[in-house]
């Protein structure tokens, strides 16, 4: 039986099966964007000021 490889990621394929090589690569980054889009725009890890006026 002939197959064919496909050239971005070298993956073995039947006769007239398509690569989803693109589809999990755009997955892969549509994931990525979700779990950075759930985590907080600043990480603030500066400790709190006890006491902001001298003497006070």
């Amino acid at each position: 039986m002939k197959y064919r490889i496909c050239p971005k990621c070298g993956a073995h394929l039947d006769h007239g099966e398509r690569c989803d090589c693109e589809d999990r690569k755009e997955q892969k980054v549509a994931e990525l964007g979700a779990d950075l889009a759930a985590q907080p725009a600043t990480m603030d890890k500066r400790e709190p000021v006890l006491a902001l006026m001298p003497g006070a």
